[in-house]
């Protein structure tokens, strides 16, 4: 009885995400297909700590903008992305936004090192920040 429950969470939270990428939980309502970049601020809960992630549709990528940058919080914010460089390409499949997107070419660098349009995208911290001082 346990596992019904939690299998119809997984599929509810699953038709949410469909329908958040589709467009139905837009304050505008656009959909992915609409728009070039999707901006996502994110918190870093283990750092304590908000980065700007910029989902790249062209180019298949996550760029993170950073004002606290060191080699330990760029472990811990590469980290905290991770499941979405992951379940992003996932949601575009099953969306069909590949079908829908003529003007995505897959024969740029990041979709040629991928075998399928299913694997993670890349995250790539954006250099050359202003950076906040440490108190």
């Amino acid at each position: 009885m346990h596992d019904i429950k939690v299998q119809n969470e997984i599929f509810d939270l699953t038709k949410k995400l469909r329908e958040y990428v589709l467009g139905f939980y837009f304050l505008g309502n656009t959909p992915w297909v609409s728009v070039d970049y999707v901006l996502m601020p994110i918190n870093v809960k283990e750092a304590w700590h908000w980065v700007l992630g910029v989902l790249s549709l062209h180019t298949g990528c996550i760029y993170i903008y950073d004002s606290i940058r060191s080699s330990r919080c760029d472990a811990v914010v590469h980290k905290a992305l991770n499941s979405f460089a992951v379940m992003i390409p996932l949601l575009l499949n099953t969306t069909t936004f590949y079908q829908q997107r003529s003007d995505i070419t897959m024969d740029k660098p990041h979709f040629l090192e991928k075998e399928e349009l299913s694997n993670p995208f890349a995250i790539i911290s954006v250099d050359n920040l202003p950076q906040q001082e440490k108190a």
